[in-house]
């Protein structure tokens, strides 16, 4: 199966809930990886609103078998609110709590090199996050790398939660937050388990597109990375991020029909 092949199959499964009969562990090489999930991208549509970040952690590497750090694109047609109900899908593996920041101004300007304090200017937000995340083909847990690439980066949904005020005046990193399902405590974190910080990860970011000549755009959403593993859900179940004194941002599941 050639790579638009693939790219239509992903595509398909993303809109239908089905999974794709294609088998995309073959795939070696990141960049044809990346092909596919720009060739998904069109066959998928929607606007693209931003970017989320994954295997920002150690342990999230281990998880997809990745050397590091990888992005990849979110449309809007993913992105929900807060308290959501989502139709079930078996895609879905699992519930990341994560910090989101929408983008004021397009960043870094060309020419100039990102840093941390003109990044800091260019945020217009920080928001409480979940992720929903999983994988357009059969297997347990998430799609391994660099073929997690193709497959939409594992993304599936973005559920943004409130505002966090004043966020410049908090550190993100000494936050701890705690992934409920149903009420019930299931994982810990904090934001130092993102690079050491969300806005590490962000950074990292805005780094990686300027090497490829591409910058964050007014409006765009960055989700930084887990805070923890993941809560994994399941129909009929309500998934809690509880980031303390910033606030909630929970996700309903339906139950299958």
């Amino acid at each position: 199966m050639n790579k638009e092949d693939i790219a239509k199959s992903l595509a398909a499964a993303r809109v239908s809930g089905e999974y794709a009969a294609v088998d995309i562990t073959a795939i070696d090489q990141a960049e044809a990886a990346e092909d596919i999930l720009a060739a998904a991208g069109v066959f998928y549509g929607g606007r693209r609103i931003g970017y989320k970040v994954g295997s920002t952690s150690e342990a999230a590497q281990k998880a997809t078998g990745a050397p590091g750090p990888w992005f990849a694109p979110m449309v809007e047609s993913d992105l929900s609110r807060d308290g959501t109900t989502l139709v079930w899908k078996k895609h879905y593996r699992g519930v990341e709590c994560e910090f989101a920041f929408r983008i004021g101004e397009t960043y870094p300007v060309f020419d100039t090199k990102p840093n941390p304090a003109s990044l800091r200017q260019a945020v217009a937000a920080c928001h409480l996050a979940l992720e929903v995340a999983g994988r357009r083909t059969e297997g347990k847990g998430l799609t391994r790398y660099p073929a997690v690439l193709a497959d939409f980066g594992a993304h599936c949904a973005f559920v943004l939660g409130p505002q966090v005020k004043d966020w410049e005046n908090h550190d993100l990193a000494e936050v701890a937050v705690s992934g409920l399902r149903d009420g019930v405590v299931t994982n810990k974190g904090s934001g130092a388990a993102v690079m050491g910080g969300p806005l590490n990860s962000l950074l990292w970011l805005t780094e990686r597109l300027a090497e490829r000549g591409l910058q964050l755009q007014e409006g765009d959403w960055v989700l930084t990375g887990t805070t923890m593993g993941i809560v994994v859900p399941e129909p009929g179940s309500t998934v809690t991020g509880d980031f303390g004194e910033l606030g909630k941002v929970s996700v309903n599941f339906a139950r299958e029909s």
